[in-house]
Formats: C-alpha cells, sequence, structure tokens
C-alpha cells in the first residue's frame, strides 16, 4: 500500500508542471554553469561567506551592534536555502522510482516499500556525506544558539568559496588525477617518520635529552625536520641522533622534490584542458557561430575570409600543427578529435552554431560529424568537403546542405581558363581584388529604407551596381538569380549579390548602417 502510494506520488510529481519548472530554476540558480541567475547567486554567497567570518573576527575584540545578529541570521538563513536546494536537486528520485516500478513490471512483482526507502536512502545520504555538504552544513552549525562555543566552525565558511572559484576547482581537479602518486609519497613520508622518530626516542630518550620529554616530541621533530623547516627547538645531542638528522633531512628533501614534480607534471599535463574550457566558455557566449572542423589549407583560407567579414567562428582539429597555427592567427579554437561525439556536442549542440562547415581531408570523418550532427538537429546547415567524387552522392543522401568537391572545382577553373582565357582573368582580378570592381553581399535589415521597394527605385544601376542574384531567407538553396530590377521588390532579410565599383557598393552599406543605428 505505501510502495504504491510512492509510486502514484512519482508519477504525479513527472506530470506536475509547476514542481519541475521549480527545481529546474533552483537548478539553474545553484548548479547550471550556462544559467544566466547563477552568477549573481554565487557572488551573493561569497559576499555573505566574507561578511560573516569578518564580523567572527571583529567580535573578538568589539562589542556588536544588534542589527548585526539580523546580518548573520539572513546569512545563516540563505546557506541553509542553499543546502536545502542542492539536497533537493541531488538525484531525481521521481525517475529512479519510476524506473524501479518499471522493472518491477516488467518482472511481474510488486514494488516493495523497503526497497524503494533504500533507493532514497542511497541517493541522498550519498549527497548529505559528501565533502562541499559536510562543510556547508559545519558553516550553518554555529548559527545554532546555545552551540555558540562551535563558532570557530564559522572559519569553514571559507571553504564554500571552492565551490563557486572555478581556477581553484579545477587545481584540486589536477590534483586528485594523480591520488596514487600523493598516496604513494604520503605513505613513505609516514614511513620516514615513525623510523625517525622512534630511532630518536630510542637514542635520545627521556634523560638523554632535555628536550625531548615523550614520543610525541620525536614526532614533532621529524615532522619539523623532514619539511626543512628546522625550529632548533629541538636538535640532537648524540652522534647517533645527529646521523639520523642528516638521513631525515636528505629523505625529506627528496620527497618535497617528488611532490612538487609530480603537481609540476599534472598542471602541465591537464592545462591544456584548462584552457579547452576556458575557450568553450568563451564560445558559449556567442551567437551565430560558425564552427570549422579541420585546420587545413581549406580551413585557414576559410577562416581568414571569415575574419575579414567579422563573422565569429571557432576552430576544432587535434593536430599540432594545426592548432599551433590557429593559435598563432589568434583565432578561437579547440584542440579536440573531431569525430567524438562529446566535443561535438560541447561545440555545436550547447551553442548558438549557425553553419558548420566540415574541411577535414578524411571523408569517412566527415560523413560521421555530418551524420552525428543531422541527426541530432537537422535544422543546422552543414557545409562539408568531399575529397573523393565517389563520396558526393553520400554527403547529399546524408542531407548536407552544401558539398564542396575541391579537385573538381579546380579543375573546371583550369578548363575555363583554357577556353576563355580573356573572361578568367576578368572574374580572377574581381576576387581577387586586383580590381576596382568587386562582388559583394548587401544584406537587407527590417530598419533599412530599402525593404518594399523595386531594384530600379533604391538606385543601384545609376551608381553602376548591377544585382546578379537575390539569396532569400533560407540560405543558397533558396535564390532568386538575375532579378527583374523593374518588378522585384526587396523583402526583409534578403541579401543582394551585387557587382560594381568597391568604393559605391561600400558607400550602400555605410547608408545601411546608418539607418541602422
Amino acid at each position: 500500500m505505501i510502495a504504491r502510494l510512492f509510486v502514484s506520488l512519482a508519477y504525479f510529481l513527472d506530470a506536475f508542471t509547476a514542481y519541475k519548472n521549480t527545481k529546474q530554476f533552483i537548478y539553474n540558480l545553484l548548479e547550471n554553469p550556462k544559467s544566466k541567475i547563477k552568477p549573481y547567486f554565487d557572488g551573493l554567497i561569497i559576499f555573505l561567506v566574507f561578511i560573516t567570518v569578518f564580523i567572527l573576527i571583529y567580535s573578538i575584540a568589539h562589542e556588536l551592534p544588534d542589527y548585526v545578529e539580523i546580518i548573520e541570521d539572513i546569512a545563516v538563513s540563505i546557506f541553509i536555502f542553499e543546502w536545502l536546494g542542492r539536497f533537493w536537486i541531488s538525484a531525481d528520485l521521481r525517475h529512479e522510482i519510476i524506473r524501479y516500478h518499471e522493472k518491477k513490471l516488467e518482472e511481474k512483482k510488486h514494488s516493495n516499500f523497503i526497497e524503494i526507502l533504500m533507493i532514497i536512502l542511497v541517493q541522498k545520504l550519498k549527497f548529505i556525506f559528501s565533502p562541499m555538504s559536510i562543510i556547508d552544513l559545519l558553516a550553518i552549525l554555529p548559527a545554532y544558539r546555545p552551540l555558540r562555543i562551535l563558532r570557530i566552525f564559522l572559519i569553514f565558511r571559507l571553504l564554500k568559496i571552492f565551490r563557486y572559484t572555478k581556477s581553484l576547482n579545477s587545481f584540486f581537479k589536477i590534483l586528485n588525477d594523480k591520488k596514487f602518486e600523493f598516496n604513494f609519497l604520503f605513505l613513505v613520508a609516514i614511513f620516514f617518520i615513525f623510523m625517525s622518530s622512534t630511532t630518536m626516542y630510542v637514542f635520545e630518550g627521556i634523560g638523554n635529552n632535555p628536550n625531548i620529554n615523550s614520543y610525541v616530541d620525536t614526532v614533532y621533530w621529524a615532522i619539523i625536520t623532514m619539511a626543512t623547516v628546522g625550529y632548533g627547538d629541538i636538535t640532537p645531542v648524540t652522534l647517533n641522533g645527529k646521523i639520523v638528522t642528516l638521513f631525515l633531512v636528505v629523505g625529506g628533501f627528496f620527497i618535497l622534490v617528488l611532490a612538487t614534480s609530480v603537481v609540476t607534471n599534472a598542471l602541465s599535463e591537464k592545462m591544456e584542458i584548462v584552457r579547452e574550457n576556458k575557450l568553450l566558455s568563451q564560445a558559449n557566449k556567442l551567437s551565430n557561430l560558425i564552427v570549422i572542423f579541420g585546420f587545413g589549407r581549406m580551413g585557414q583560407t576559410l577562416a581568414q575570409a571569415l575574419r575579414k567579414e567579422r563573422k565569429r567562428f571557432v576552430i576544432i582539429d587535434k593536430n599540432e600543427q594545426s592548432i599551433s597555427r590557429a593559435k598563432e592567427l589568434g583565432y578561437l579554437f579547440v584542440k579536440a578529435d573531431a569525430g567524438e561525439y562529446e566535443v561535438i556536442e560541447k561545440i555545436v549542440f550547447k551553442n548558438d552554431v549557425a553553419k558548420v562547415v566540415i574541411t577535414t581531408e578524411n571523408d569517412a570523418l566527415n560523413l560521421s560529424i555530418l551524420l552525428t550532427i543531422k541527426a541530432e538537429n537537422n535544422k543546422i546547415e552543414v557545409i562539408v568537403r568531399a575529397n573523393s567524387d565517389e563520396n558526393i552522392k553520400k554527403f547529399k543522401i546524408a542531407k548536407a546542405d552544401f558539398v564542396i568537391f575541391p579537385y573538381e572545382t579546380v579543375a573546371e577553373m583550369a578548363v575555363e581558363y583554357i577556353g576563355s582565357a580573356v573572361k578568367f582573368d576578368a572574374i580572377d582580378n574581381i576576387l581577387l581584388h586586383k580590381s576596382s570592381i568587386t562582388l559583394d553581399e548587401i544584406d537587407i535589415h527590417d530598419t533599412t529604407e530599402m525593404v518594399g521597394k523595386t531594384l530600379a527605385q533604391i538606385g543601384l544601376e545609376k551608381l553602376s551596381i548591377q544585382t546578379i542574384a537575390v539569396l532569400k531567407e533560407g540560405g543558397i538553396k533558396n535564390f532568386i538569380f538575375n532579378p527583374d530590377p523593374d518588378t522585384y521588390k526587396i523583402e526583409l532579410n534578403d541579401s543582394l549579390v551585387v557587382i560594381g565599383e568597391e568604393k559605391n557598393i561600400l558607400q550602400i552599406k555605410k547608408n545601411i548602417a546608418r539607418q541602422l543605428t
């Protein structure tokens, strides 16, 4: 009966929109790194931590006014709200209970209340006894009036800051990866301390050295000596004691050197990941992002053109030389394997991506990236490079929006040059900006006076500018070639592909820019 009640409650909450929205809000406030409200709450918590610790320090030598108690009560209330919020979102129990119930139905068994209770306890106790949860509770505990003796635990509030500083979190994660090395060094250090303190106690115990009155004194001496601090309050007086001290100093020095090298190696190994996370956070802030997979010759040419057009783009490549080149040029890049789903998910699916351009020299990899993107989000426009004419059809079947075949394009250009060198030279001069005549694109915005007018009415022909095509909203597949200037009316979000004097086209763009402001 009770088990059925828990299952019914789980299904009810799963269908209750207000419950899910509230939980999502708490998650965005406390945990979601992409949430817009989380940084403000983090700043509030850090401020409250420092102000309450300052109050503790100030209260040692000063009498506190009454309103300070109110400030502390407000801070503690927020800390309690934070802990309860994290406790709530630490596990999605309704889904766990539903999965358990459906599994029992498949097995043709009844749900058991004890098993459901164990699911709840395991999930919640895992959170309660987590290190950060314990720190949060120790920070709240001193607020309880009868336990004012525990006010010293307010210092634990400073540890809460670790949760809100990404650099410190990254550093501790790096050290955690070297857990085996640190455990080994710790055991070696314990061995050295035990052996040297025991030997020192035997040689210079009670009666031989006036500064050593117990075994604890020798342990203290061993730790201070091995750390190469040497306060001088305990020094050996016998020859055997001095020999033990020499071995301990040398051993401690090597342990410190090894520990330093472990930390240095860990930082150097993981610094690339930290840098990559920073670059990813930069990409997360960009809108209408263009993602370029592969930074070979084609990728470099494309990036150069996009920079001239002031487009926002990020480069994905795992080749060291390619990434070094992108870094030299000041491009936004991520060193990663483009074929991994996690990479595509982080960069393409979790950002505001307008287009994806796949330019690697491996058709199998290009097809894999294309299929992954289109399977997840068919609305993202994908332009893909084909390195073999046999694979062009495969890319089209995989719903590529545009397929580039560079070798065929180069061959057609060569044939064009052989057949009509003069015409080819004219186009070549325009594209390479060797002439004052240029081919360009004029974007039509909602504040532009051109909207609703014909091409003839806006006066492009008076400036010797010829419109050769109109790209409609929707991309390169939706365009009008050689539109009639007397009948075609310009619409919002049109892009006019024009040819003419560069200075005249620039003047039109400046006029549109002034209307936007």
